[in-house]
C-alpha cells in the first residue's frame, strides 16, 4: 500500500472549532487527562469544501460531489431537458430519488438519508434510463407511485426496473467525483453504492491537557436611553485554546484503482492530490468564525510517502506536553522523537520524509528533510508517487 501521510501540529487561540450537543467544545480523555478534540467529520467537511474552492481556482474540475437529501433538485434540472410537463418531471424525479436513496415521503423527491453524488453521476443515471425506455412515452401513461414492482405492463414498474439497472452508473466515480473517491460514500439502503474512501482522517487531539473556559458576554441595546442601566442581552459561551495533533493520510493504490480514479491519467490523479493536500493543510472548521476567529495555519507538518500500513503518531502525546514557552515547539520535538523510535523499531523505510515548519527560528529537524514553502512540500511528496 503506497501511502501519503501528513502529521500536523496546529495551534489555535480562543476558539470553539467543533461543538457537542450542549454547545461546548468537544473533548476526550487521553493519557489520563482531558484534551481538546475536533472530530474527523468536522474537519473533513472543512477540507472537502476547501477542495471545491482550490480546484476551481486551479482549474481542476474534479471536485463536484454534493452531499444532500435534496437530490430531487438536481434530478429535476436534468429531467427538464427530457420532459416538458412539470408534473411528469416531478413524478419521475420521485421514482429516481426513491430508488437511489428512498424517498422521504410519498411524492417527495427528497431522500430519507444524505446522499453523496456528483452531477455527472446523476446525469449518467438519467441517460441510462432514457437508453432503456422511452421516457416521454412512459410518462404519458399514469405513473402511480407504488411499493415494489407491479405487472410487466405497469409503467411504474417499468420505470423502477429501468432505474435499478441505471444505478450501476453510480458505482464508479466519474471524472468530476474525486471528492467521493477520497472521502468515500455510505448508502445504507443500497450497500452496492457504498464506496470506501481513499482518505484517512483522525480526530484532532490536543497535545496537552485542556480545560474549557467560559466567555461571559453582553450586548447593548443601541436605542436604550442613557439613564437606563443594564444590557439588552447577556449570555455565556464555552471556548478553549489548544495545540492539536491531527493525521491525514491517503491510500494512493486505492485511489488509483478502477473503482476510484483509475480511469484518469496519472497526471490527472496527481493534480487531484495536489488540490487535496493543500485543502487538508489549510482548511479550518468555521464554527464561530465571526466571534472567535481562529484561522491559523499549521505550525509544523511531517509529510511521509511510504509503503505499508497507516501509522498514527498520536502516542507521542500520550504523556501530555507541558508548556515551555508555548506548546508547539515541545510538541514538535515529541513528534520527531516518537517517529524516530518507531522508524527504528519497526524498520520504517519512507520514500519521502519532509518537514514544513512555520517558525524559521526553531532548530532543524533531526529526522527528514526540511523544505521552505508549501509548494515545495507538496511537489516533493508528489515525486514519491508512481507515474503509472
Amino acid at each position: 500500500m503506497r501511502l501519503i501521510e501528513l502529521h500536523i501540529l496546529q495551534s489555535f487561540p480562543v476558539t470553539c472549532l467543533n461543538r457537542d450537543d450542549v454547545g461546548a467544545p468537544k473533548s476526550a480523555f487521553f493519557g489520563g487527562v482531558l484534551r481538546a478534540r475536533v472530530s474527523s467529520q468536522c474537519w473533513k467537511r472543512a477540507i472537502r469544501l476547501l477542495c471545491h474552492q482550490i480546484a476551481e481556482a486551479r482549474n481542476v474540475p474534479r471536485f463536484q460531489g454534493i452531499r444532500t437529501r435534496d437530490v430531487g433538485t438536481k434530478l429535476r434540472a436534468i429531467l427538464q431537458t427530457r420532459l416538458t410537463d412539470p408534473i411528469q418531471v416531478e413524478r419521475v424525479a420521485h421514482v429516481l430519488a426513491d430508488q437511489i436513496g428512498r424517498a422521504a415521503a410519498e411524492g417527495d423527491a427528497r431522500t430519507k438519508v444524505l446522499l453523496f453524488f456528483s452531477p455527472k453521476q446523476l446525469q449518467a443515471v438519467v441517460d441510462q434510463v432514457c437508453a432503456t425506455i422511452d421516457l416521454q412515452q412512459l410518462v404519458s401513461q399514469e405513473l402511480v407511485p407504488a411499493k415494489g414492482r407491479g405487472k410487466k405492463d405497469d409503467p411504474q414498474a417499468a420505470l423502477q426496473d429501468a432505474v435499478k439497472k441505471a444505478l450501476k452508473a453510480l458505482k464508479t466515480p466519474p471524472e468530476d467525483a474525486a471528492d467521493i473517491a477520497i472521502f468515500g460514500r455510505m448508502v445504507a439502503s443500497d450497500p452496492e453504492l457504498t464506496l470506501e474512501g481513499a482518505g484517512l482522517f483522525s480526530h484532532a487531539l490536543s497535545t496537552h491537557e485542556v480545560a474549557n473556559d467560559i466567555d461571559f458576554f453582553s450586548a447593548v441595546d443601541d436605542l436604550r436611553p442613557e439613564e437606563e442601566a443594564g444590557a439588552g442581552h447577556i449570555g455565556t459561551l464555552e471556548f478553549n485554546t489548544a495545540c492539536y495533533y491531527r493525521y491525514v493520510g491517503l491510500n494512493w493504490d486505492l485511489l488509483s484503482d478502477r473503482n476510484h480514479l483509475g480511469p484518469l491519467t496519472p497526471a490527472d490523479r496527481k493534480a487531484i492530490l495536489d488540490v487535496f493536500l493543500r485543502a487538508a493543510l489549510l482548511a479550518v472548521p468555521q464554527a464561530r468564525k465571526n466571534s472567535m476567529f481562529g484561522f491559523t495555519p499549521p505550525g509544523a507538518i511531517l509529510g511521509l510517502v511510504r509503503d505499508g500500513q497507516p501509522l498514527s503518531l498520536a502516542n507521542a502525546f500520550e504523556v501530555p506536553v507541558r508548556s515551555q514557552n508555548g506548546y508547539l515547539a515541545r510538541s514538535r520535538e515529541r513528534l520527531e522523537e516518537h517517529y524516530a523510535v518507531l522508524k527504528q523499531v519497526f524498520d520504517l523505510a519512507p520514500i519521502r520524509e519532509l518537514w514544513l515548519i512555520l517558525d524559521g527560528g526553531q532548530t532543524e529537524p533531526k529526522v527528514g528533510k526540511r523544505v521552505e514553502n508549501l509548494d515545495a512540500f507538496i511537489n516533493s511528496l508528489l515525486e514519491g508517487l508512481p507515474n503509472e
